[in-house]
């Protein structure tokens, strides 16, 4: 059969024990050659990213009302981006500010469905440093906000981070 590989698995017989303590001896013991999962981070690359948070805070934190929805996350790296919900309890009009640190733009949409009406992603995008505000109407029911990644995978760790902050 051309083109198609396999792997071949035997399984010892429990009755085997040679085998099978074969078997667990050699998958227990480290391979000399193996490397960890993932690399510990630039240590001035962390440094960045704790600034870049505080920074982002202070633009998120100026953001005026009580606070329904807050959430930040790394703009790249192994574990980037965001997503959340939250519940609405009271119908109205809701303030979305979006803030981004470090990076050349940030995508950000909200989204609310309830049993009665779903509001199609309000889609913000931030030029950074800074922040874009808008109102919007929510409903009673359920509010999400995600982060949008622009390019697929895991990318380097620069320390840009983006959040998010839905007032009354």
């Amino acid at each position: 059969m051309a083109g198609t590989s396999g792997c071949s698995y035997e399984y010892p017989d429990t009755a085997d024990t040679s085998t099978a303590e074969a078997l667990h001896a050699a998958t227990t013991e480290p391979s000399p050659t193996t490397e960890p999962a993932t690399r510990p981070a630039d240590p001035l690359v962390l440094e960045r990213e704790v600034k870049n948070y505080q920074d982002l805070d202070a633009l998120l934190q100026a953001a005026p009302g009580p606070v329904l929805l807050f959430q930040e996350g790394p703009l790249d790296g192994p574990a980037r981006g965001f997503g959340t919900t939250k519940e609405v309890t009271a119908a109205g009009s809701y303030t979305v500010t979006a803030a981004c640190v470090g990076a050349p733009n940030a995508t950000i949409f909200i989204r609310q469905e309830n049993p009665t009406v779903t509001l199609w992603p309000v889609e913000l995008t931030v030029d950074c440093p800074g922040t874009t505000t808008q109102v919007i109407t929510l409903q009673q029911g359920y509010v999400s906000a995600h982060l949008s990644l622009p390019s697929p995978g895991d990318t380097p760790r620069t320390g840009a981070v983006g959040g998010v902050r839905v007032t009354r």
